[in-house]
Order: structure tokens, then sequence, then C-alpha cells
């Protein structure tokens, strides 16, 4: 490897080391640093295009094979979503290296292939809020859901959950537990939660959908859970159940290049969305994107409602400055985790909608990238696209 691409892989473990990991995940934790220390542990994700060597694909590569094939591996005793209970201790590590010493070729083949398909359905909780603004918006007329960078398609299925926000039920009155999607609301109250959408078709685009019926489709998706997050596993799987049930449209193919297809195909108005997608967009590829939604938008009325950083979603469709984190925001004012680890980057959720071809933007929420919380508050904003 050369000193600039150790570097950058150095500094992509770090970084998720400290905003993501730290807290939320020993194990990967505990791998980070390994890697930082011996940069060769991480020499299969090499095989990967430059644009996918992350570390999130590193590690679920590392989970699919303890899954599928390197059965029995001592890695597999520290991970809880594989059944194990060994917590980290000075015997993490040398398993890790031992297993990408063993596995190294099975690892480099499958960061050469697979992309990090994280569908966590809890994120279902964020976009209902906006879902329902939207119902109101258009007089309750039926809507077509339209979802880039759908995996499996389970945020298609939002009316098919159950929410419970500062304490009351909402949604899908005989919804299983494990569909309930409980969110804790900071801030202001949201509007309309009581209201359900009224959903004429479910279509998700994506370059490599995720068939929830197909057993080694959902190892890798179950492999991108994080180790200890054994509760988002049990929701993922009941959620995949769901959408074997509903079978959502789920089509191959570029988000931006394929989307004006999907949108002649559905007949209600659309709602396209997008959470956690299009950061993985090159910025051409994502003012594309906004200016085929104009077009559409001229058209027929459409409605957008994106949970991504402010730069892949807000400052797409309006010229405001960069927004800070909930955690940014809280040290800058000498709040909890002033001398703690850096805060995970908080998402804006944003809502874009055409209406007899006026187009207006309002920012609805921060959100948690887990979707543990959302800090519900509403500001319109010019519509001022890029490109």
């Amino acid at each position: 490897m050369s000193d600039n691409v150790v570097d950058q892989l150095l500094g992509m473990f770090r970084s998720i080391r400290e905003r993501e990991f730290t807290g939320s995940s020993e194990v990967y934790t505990r791998l980070s640093d390994a890697v930082e220390q011996a940069p060769g542990l991480a020499e299969p994700l090499l095989a990967a295009p430059p644009e996918q060597r992350r570390p999130l694909l590193y590690f679920a590569a590392t989970q699919y094979l303890l899954r599928t094939s390197a059965h029995g591996h001592p890695l597999a005793g520290y991970l809880p979503t594989l059944g194990g209970t060994r917590a980290p201790d000075p015997g993490l590590v040398p398993a890790f290296a031992a297993f990408v010493r063993a596995y190294g070729g099975d690892l480099a083949a499958l960061c050469a292939s697979r992309n990090t398909q994280t569908n966590e359905p809890l994120r279902s909780a964020l976009l209902r809020p906006a879902f329902a603004r939207a119902g109101r918006l258009l007089g309750d007329r039926p809507v077509s859901l339209v979802e880039l960078g759908t995996s499996a398609g389970l945020l298609l299925l939002s009316d098919r959950y159950g929410y419970r926000y500062r304490g009351r039920r909402y949604g899908r009155a005989d919804a299983p537990e494990a569909l309930v999607m409980d969110c804790e609301v900071r801030g202001g109250q949201p509007a309309d939660l009581d209201r359900e959408p009224v959903v004429a078709d479910r279509v998700g685009l994506d370059l490599a959908p995720v068939d929830a019926g197909d057993p080694a489709s959902v190892d890798w998706l179950r492999s991108c859970v994080w180790p200890e997050h054994t509760e988002r596993l049990a929701r993922l799987d009941a959620a995949l159940a769901e959408a074997v049930r509903a079978a959502p449209r789920l089509i191959a193919g570029d988000l931006v290049a394929g989307l004006p297809a999907v949108l002649s195909d559905v007949d209600a108005v659309p709602l396209v969305f997008a959470s956690h997608a299009l950061i993985y967009l090159p910025d051409a590829a994502r003012a594309e994107l906004v200016a085929t939604l104009a077009e559409t938008g001229r058209r027929r009325d459409l409605v957008v409602v994106l949970n991504e950083s402010s730069a892949c979603g807000l400052e797409l469709f309006a010229r405001v400055a960069p927004r800070a984190t909930e955690g940014e925001a809280s040290r800058s004012n000498g709040g909890p985790g002033k001398d703690g680890p850096a805060p995970r980057a908080a998402c804006t959720l944003t809502m874009v909608v055409w209406l007899d071809g006026h187009p207006t933007v309002t920012e609805l929420a921060t959100t948690d990238p887990h979707a543990r919380w959302l800090h519900w508050r509403i500001e319109d904003h010019p519509y001022r696209p890029v490109g």
C-alpha cells in the first residue's frame, strides 16, 4: 500500500471510530484501533473501488463470512449478533488478525463486489411526520412512494408499522412489538401524526436491490448490523418478513438515470424519498438528480423528502449555511459531550414540494443517524437549487 492510500484508510477508520463507533460498538471501536496500529489488517479493503473503501463495508464482509462460511471461528464469539457472548478483551484483536490472515482473499472478493446496504426500518419513524405533513398538503390524495437507495424496501412499508412518540402509539394498531418504531421527539410536536398516508404504489430503486425472501441476500443485510445491536437485528428480521408479505416493487438501476422511467410509471402523486443514500452519490450526480426532480415538479405535483446530511439534502435545494450537528451545537454551548468523543453527525429532514409547478423548501427536523431521536423545528427556505 502506498503511503497516501494508507493515510486515507487510517483517516477513515479513525473518523468513523470517533464519530460513530465510540459509545455504540465497543467491538468495532477496538477493531478500528487495531487497524490504525496495523494498517495491513485493512489490505483486503483495497480490492473495493476507491469510492467504496469504507470501514463499514469491511466489517460487514467480516460478519458475512463469519455468518456463512467461517463457522466456529473464535472472532464470532465476540459478536452478539452472531450469538457471541464474550466481552471485548485482550483476545479480540489477535482473533481478528488471525481471521484476516485466514480469510483475506474472501474478504477482498466481498469488498470488490458488495456495497454497504444497511436498511434500518427504525428510520421510518423519522419519515412518518414528513409523510403525514405531505398528506395534509396534498389533501390526502394517494401517493406513490418512490425510494432512492431502497436496499430491501423496508422504508417503503412505513404505513405497515406502528410508532411511539412521547409515549403515544400511532400507525398500525396491531403491529407486533418488533415493528413498533420508538423514537424520542425533541423540540416541537409534529402535527398530523394521526394522519395515515394513502399509499397507491411502492417502488424502490437501487443498484443492487435486496430480495427479502432470498436467504443469501438477507445474510448480507444482516451482516451490516453492528455487533452489539441485537435489537436492530430483531427489528430487521421482522421488517424483512413484512416486506415478503407486502412485496414492494424493487428495480435495479442507477438512482439518477433510472428515476425518470420510474416517475413516468406511477400514476399517483410521487413522493420521492431517500434516507442516508445520497451521500454515496458524487456531486455531479446529485446536481443531476435535483434537475430531474425540478423538471418533474414543473409538469406534475411532486413531494421530495430527504433524511440526509444537510449537504446532501437541504443544501441541494436551498442556499443555507452548513448545519452543525446537534452534538457540536451542544459542545459550543458548553453542554454535554464537551470533553467527550466527536459527536455523530446528525442529519436534516427536508421536504421539497411542487404544487401546480410552484416549489417550496421546508427544513423539518434534525435527526439522529440511528433514528433514536428527532428534533422537530420547521423553517422555510427560498428555493435555490444547485446547478
